[in-house]
């Protein structure tokens, strides 16, 4: 790889003043970096965890995802729709990454623990700021 890829870390800057999606956003950034600590670690651990940790994220992400359309909805919030289409984009790509990821690619899987953690914190940071600040 030509780029290293690090792990991130958790800041209290990520947080929206929702508790419940907080907690929800902290949890879905520790999977992430489940998949992370996989890559790096053994053979037998890659092999055996990675498709575990992809499931868990998976569903993990559905869930959550889930939660803040509920509350989206209770609020009457008018990006609703928008913002549900870059749900299911982010659902349909995990799907598709994980279709093609094996378990011999830890560069694959480097790459898209990149893209799953770039994604979640642009998310949170802009689509998920617009909402939670009508809800303070």
């Amino acid at each position: 790889m030509s780029e290293e890829i690090k792990k991130i870390d958790w800041s209290d800057e990520y947080l929206l003043g929702v508790p419940e999606i907080d907690q929800q956003h902290k949890k879905l950034v520790a999977i992430a970096n489940e998949l992370y600590d996989v890559v790096l670690g053994s053979e037998a651990d890659f092999k055996a965890k990675m498709p575990v940790v992809l499931k868990n994220l998976t569903d993990y992400t559905k869930y959550h995802f889930s939660t803040e359309e509920a509350l989206q909805a209770k609020i009457g919030y008018i990006g609703l729709d928008t913002h549900k289409a870059a749900h299911d984009f982010f659902i349909k790509e995990i799907a598709f990454q994980n279709q093609k990821l094996s378990s011999d690619n830890r560069a694959g899987v480097l790459s898209f623990y990149k893209y799953i953690v770039g994604w979640i914190l642009n998310h949170i940071a802009k689509a998920d700021r617009l909402w939670a600040n009508i809800m303070k």
